[in-house]
């Protein structure tokens, strides 16, 4: 066991954050206000956060990474640094997160008193929307399609009980047992960002044979994007690494969730050829290989939106004469941006909108549309609106971008485009092969999992640390080639 010269705290933090200054810096603040010991992996960004720490809390152990090693890895860090403390807890933090008033004494006072608890976290709420919850923690049952729930996502002013028995919760804001984590290790370094927290809290409670808890009397914010635009990033580590959390921790003959994972995967990809929307086939393409390949980590191939796609401008809209146009609407936070956009690009344009069935009522409510089509969930129910919506003959149809290749019905008009941070790009149109692509992806998806399912069966290894994270590693004391707090440089100390 190692020996440490100094007064072991209770409780020490672990932070990592990148462009967050203002967040962070109001994070540490809490902290310091209630006496934790603070460590912080400085991600790269360009906001100045690094300097900003050191000025206003040099008491703050500050690790300065040369590039940015993803969540996990400043996670792991700062995490690495902090146990070396020898600390009874440790709790991560994500930097736009905020604990409230006793939220940390309470995570303390229950694994106190609960020995049969393996880690603990709030109930987190949304920022901007205080009243609504983001999760409470979550379940996982490989047995289902979707495995991972969060539960009572988006609920407004939810009942909980005081204690909810989790399966596994967020990093967010998630206190664990400190000697577990020297013992067992930290975030495995194969993630990047995305799922390691899931990953860690299944390992923690194989190892110990422990429960896990969502204490629901204590709170925490996070500041959760509602709408959140198309980003390949997020829908590469999403799919690479669901796979990577499947193959490792599913029971060895339970193949359901992993036979419905490559079918999700490999239906995307041969579905968003049909449609051409090409970054999103590129991206999900890019995130099978690398799973097949073993090959985690940061992305090598970074795939930005939009790729060589032409911004409408007004003058599109004067020499293509569009004079009416239909919103096919699927996060309609973004709804009112394309509908002003609409109306500063081609004012007195004709605006129809398609929505979820259940949401037509509220759309019929707002002056900006001429009409309001319905949908339901499946393919069948929208083949047959596809020829409603053609014979209202529409010059052009809007989709905001999310990530999920287009539907047909985003493809109904003369022309299409994708709308994405307050600007409109041209799409491809091309309804009849969407169409075929959607009776042609299930089947041939089938036949692509079959011929796969059978490389995921193994567990992956755990993956060892980038080469960019060996001098802050090497500078906390821990082997750079292990990255793990049972490897530390020096066993003396």
């Amino acid at each position: 066991m190692t020996s440490h010269p100094f007064n072991v705290p209770k409780v020490a933090a672990a932070i990592v954050t990148y462009n967050h200054r203002e967040p962070v810096l109001e994070l540490i603040a809490f902290l310091q206000k209630h006496n934790i010991p603070t460590f912080v992996t400085e991600n790269n960004g360009s906001d100045g956060a690094a300097e900003a720490i050191s000025r206003q809390f040099p008491e703050v152990s500050l690790l300065t990474s040369p590039t940015n090693l993803g969540g996990c890895g400043g996670f792991n860090c700062a995490a690495l640094a902090a146990l070396s403390t020898g600390c009874e807890y440790l709790i991560y933090i994500d930097d736009d997160a905020l604990p409230v008033d006793d939220c940390i004494d309470q995570l303390t006072n229950f694994l106190d008193t609960n020995p049969d608890y393996i880690f603990a976290a709030p109930s987190i709420y949304i920022t901007s929307q205080p009243d609504t919850l983001q999760e409470a923690g979550g379940g996982i049952d490989f047995n289902r399609t979707n495995p991972i729930e969060a539960w009572y996502r988006f609920h407004v002013n939810p009942q909980l009980p005081p204690v909810l028995d989790i399966d596994y919760a967020s990093a967010c804001c998630l206190m664990v047992r400190g000697d577990a984590l020297r013992e067992i290790g930290v975030f495995d370094w194969a993630f990047f960002i995305f799922s390691d927290d899931v990953d860690l809290c299944l390992r923690l409670r194989r190892r110990f044979n422990k429960k896990a808890a969502c204490v629901t009397t204590a709170k925490a914010f996070h500041d959760f994007p509602w709408a959140k635009p198309f980003a390949p990033m997020r829908l590469y580590f999403l799919h690479r690494n669901g796979l990577r959390i499947i193959a490792n921790h599913r029971r060895r003959r339970h193949l359901g969730s992993l036979f419905s994972a490559l079918l999700r995967l490999h239906r995307r990809i041969i579905y968003s050829r049909f449609t051409g929307d090409h970054e999103i086939n590129q991206t999900l393409t890019c995130a099978f290989k690398d799973a097949w390949s073993n090959n985690f980590g940061n992305w090598d191939s970074w795939i930005q939106f939009p790729e060589n796609r032409p911004q409408l401008e007004a003058s599109f809209f004067d020499n293509q004469k569009i004079n009416k146009v239909l919103i096919d609407i699927t996060i309609e936070d973004f709804e009112e941006d394309i509908v002003n956009t609409l109306k500063k690009l081609a004012p007195g344009i004709s605006i129809d909108i398609l929505c979820d069935k259940n949401r037509v009522t509220h759309h019929q409510t707002n002056p900006h549309y001429k009409q309001v089509f319905g949908r339901k969930r499946g393919l069948i129910s929208l083949l047959l609106l596809l020829p409603k919506l053609f014979r209202q003959k529409y010059d052009l149809v809007i989709t905001d971008a999310n990530n999920e290749p287009r539907r047909p019905s985003s493809m109904c008009g003369h022309h299409a485009a994708i709308f994405h941070n307050s600007k409109l790009y041209g799409a491809s149109n091309r309804p009849y092969l969407a169409v075929t692509g959607g009776c042609l992806s299930l089947p041939l998806a089938g036949i692509a999992t079959l011929l796969t399912i059978y490389h995921f069966r193994k567990p992956f290894p755990a993956a060892a640390p980038p080469a960019e994270a060996a001098d802050v590693l090497t500078y906390i004391g821990v082997d750079p080639k292990i990255g793990q707090p049972y490897a530390r440089l020096n066993k003396n100390e």
